[in-house]
């Protein structure tokens, strides 16, 4: 009997339906290697994610959770993906679903409130492909490492500011083409100008939204170097820059029509400043006000009302 590089029997393998993947360098018992979950047929895979959708209610923790048109949205888009690896942050129904519909799926999340402790609990949760990695979601992804490209990611951690950013960093690069990006609480205006840099990246196409839920397609487009700084690469950072025609020179002439269809916006004109001699007029002016309100303005008024009487009749 052969084995593979990690030294588990090749039987071992032959027994699941797909061969077997080794997660993250790790071994399982007996020093074999852990091999990916046998999935349901298409049939089996419909039927229990209804009944995620229809009998969970989106208050089973009390976080709250995505509404069933949310979860419908995810569950075609990750069938029309063919996703078998999926990440999220955060957990919830969207863990239940996703456990249900990824041979492996990694979930970034915290033990705060009930939401970990009910997601484990509950009997829809398919523990066999789920692993909950429990800390920040801010130390936590950075430090994983990513064993295989991802079909599935769902951001939905910590919501203040840069943090749906830095977890989108470290996620971006390990999703295939062709594979699904979703965005939750788009309302929420920090995790607003990330969807809005993702509606015009060339790396992602808008697949649509559901409530407050967008949905991205990982394109065929080069990755963003995730260590350059090639900002006029961005269609966001073109698409607003205050002078395009600064841009030319990398783009070529008309690059601004061609590529969004309307001529360049003509650069702002900038306000007016302040004109320096307004200080000094200000400056004289004061002066001119706490001199009549002096003692000596007014005790010198007689002389010159004289001199103004001299001064009428010359």
């Amino acid at each position: 009997m052969t084995a593979c590089k990690h030294g588990c029997p090749r039987d071992d393998h032959n027994s699941f339906p797909r061969p077997a993947r080794h997660v993250n360098g790790r071994r399982g018992k007996a020093g074999q290697c852990r091999p990916m979950t046998a999935m349901p047929n298409a049939a089996k895979t419909t039927a229990i994610a209804k009944k995620i959708i229809d009998e969970v209610s989106p208050f089973f923790h009390a976080s709250g959770s995505l509404y069933p048109d949310v979860l419908w949205k995810l569950f075609h888009e990750h069938q029309d993906a063919r996703a078998r690896v999926s990440v999220e942050t955060g957990c919830g129904l969207s863990t239940l679903l996703l456990s249900n519909l990824s041979e492996r799926h990694t979930a970034f999340t915290l033990p705060l409130g009930d939401s970990l402790q009910n997601t484990q609990a509950h009997p829809y949760l398919r523990p066999e492909t789920t692993k909950f990695v429990v800390g920040p979601s801010q130390v936590m992804v950075p430090r994983w490492q990513f064993s295989d490209p991802v079909d599935f990611a769902l951001i939905d951690g910590p919501h203040a500011y840069p943090f749906p950013d830095l977890e989108y960093y470290f996620i971006y690069p390990h999703v295939r083409p062709g594979g699904v990006l979703v965005i939750d609480d788009i309302h929420i205006p920090t995790i607003r100008r990330l969807y809005e840099f993702l509606r015009d990246d060339e790396m992602w196409e808008h697949r649509g939204d559901a409530r407050t839920t967008a949905f991205f397609r990982r394109t065929d487009s080069p990755i963003f170097d995730p260590l350059g700084d090639n900002w006029p690469g961005q269609k966001y950072n073109r698409r607003r820059f205050a002078v395009p025609e600064a841009l030319t020179p990398l783009r070529g002439a008309g690059w601004y029509q061609a590529e969004f269809g309307v001529p360049a916006p003509d650069a702002p004109v900038p306000a007016p400043g302040p004109d320096p001699r307004d200080a000094e007029i200000a400056a004289l002016r004061a002066e001119v006000a706490a001199l009549k309100a002096s003692t000596t303005w007014r005790a010198t008024r007689p002389l010159r009302d004289a001199v103004d009487w001299a001064r009428r009749r010359k």
